[in-house]
């Protein structure tokens, strides 16, 4: 469900859930905030993540909130539901979103 990874000093997590949904939100949180992270950015890969709902976002908002990042935390592999899903509630103003890790992680912190 989730994979944290490090990637030129940045923390990558992976998720690979497929349904970012209700059924699965507070567990994928829960599993999220027993991991320790290394110090530095955050990118979220959501690659494998084909479908999010309002407990998805909601779980995501709750994890950026934990990590009180001091930017904002970075995003990327939006598939086109999931990549509209943020553009009507709004959550592409919250995270960098980027296409793919590689460009995020060659992109300056924002």
């Amino acid at each position: 469900m989730l994979t944290i990874t490090q990637a030129n000093g940045t923390n990558v997590l992976t998720i690979d859930a497929g349904r970012l949904d209700a059924a699965i939100a507070v567990r994928f949180k829960d599993t999220f905030l027993a991991q320790e992270l290394s110090p530095g950015p955050v990118l979220i890969d959501m690659t494998g993540v084909s479908f999010i709902d309002s407990s998805g976002l909601g779980a995501l908002i709750s994890i950026v909130k934990h990590l009180k990042l001091p930017g904002r935390p970075g995003i990327c592999g939006l598939q086109p539901s999931v990549k509209t899903m943020f553009s009507l509630t709004r959550m592409d103003r919250v995270f960098a979103i980027y296409p793919d890790v590689a460009t995020a992680l060659a992109t300056p912190a924002q």
